[in-house]
């Protein structure tokens, strides 16, 4: 119970220092140069700069608006962590631009979506890792995908597509449409490749006839399991025994070293695998 609650803490830690990075992104970047870059807080940038509500605030607002018409609607029950990061993201943007109320650190506009994305794709990456959301469009992106024929994915690209266009509409200016749009695109991508590099792990296949201490070593000094498979070498008919192992992205070097000493003949392949779940990495089990 007390590793369960050591866990617990140490998501909540990640969760906030996303909501920081998502929050800096937003306040030096975005925000100030009225880049709507999709969801709540590219709403709350819109009623920012019409009518100078803060960010953080409007943002909370929203998704406790779409919480409840999610529940209402779709009987999702949320998380405590979804609804952690949702709160201490609204009260990190509105913090941050009260503690630090500077400019935006360029006027650049392409800069500012660059780093802007960068800031918030980390961010929100840390806290997707962490089996959390922030809520926003993604819950309207799911009551659409209900309603329609809508996949989940293209409901939220609409979605923040019509926020995107919309910044630029009712803040007239065309460069801010086009350039919230594009933030949107490079977010999504930024999202999605910060998610496979945490979660990147090597599979290694390994063939040779000293199998045996090889597996040893990987038990004994890179403290990860292995699977002996039965084998058949293609061309002589020998039959032997494979080793097949997953271990994290910086013991692939030590891996390829034990099995060098053991065996300067033997066969290694190595793939990467962006899902790893069971003893020794993730818990099969999706718990919040």
């Amino acid at each position: 119970m007390r590793m369960k609650k050591d866990y617990n803490m140490t998501s909540y830690i990640k969760i906030t220092i996303g909501t920081l990075l998502m929050a800096i992104g937003l306040n030096l970047f975005l925000v100030p140069n009225k880049i709507a870059a999709g969801g709540v807080a590219g709403i709350g940038t819109i009623v920012f700069h019409l009518f100078g509500l803060p960010v953080g605030a409007t943002m909370l607002g929203l998704n406790v608006i779409l919480f409840f018409v999610a529940f209402r609607v779709i009987g999702k029950t949320f998380g405590a962590r979804s609804i952690f990061a949702t709160v201490i993201l609204s009260v990190c943007v509105d913090g941050l631009a009260n503690l630090f109320p500077v400019e935006a650190i360029t006027d650049d506009l392409l800069m500012s979506v660059i780093f802007g994305d960068l800031l918030t794709g980390v961010g929100m990456a840390i806290i997707f890792n962490q089996r959390s959301s922030t809520g926003g469009t993604d819950i309207l992106a799911k009551i659409l995908n209900r309603y329609s024929a809508l996949e989940i994915g293209k409901s939220l690209l609409v979605i923040d597509f019509v926020i995107g266009a919309s910044a630029g509409f009712l803040l007239q200016s065309v460069d801010v449409a086009m350039y919230s749009l594009l933030a949107i695109l490079i977010n999504t991508f930024a999202i999605d490749f910060f998610l496979v590099s945490f979660n990147v792990k090597k599979q290694a296949f390994i063939v040779s006839s000293a199998y045996e201490k090889i597996r040893y070593r990987i038990i004994h000094e890179i403290n990860r399991g292995a699977t002996l498979l039965e084998a058949e070498g293609a061309y002589e008919g020998k039959k032997s025994k494979a080793i097949l192992c997953v271990v994290g992205a910086r013991q692939i070097h030590q891996l390829l070293q034990i099995v060098r000493e053991e065996d300067e003949r033997a066969f290694m392949a190595v793939s990467n695998v962006n899902e790893t779940r069971g003893e020794g990495f993730k818990d099969l089990k999706v718990v919040d």
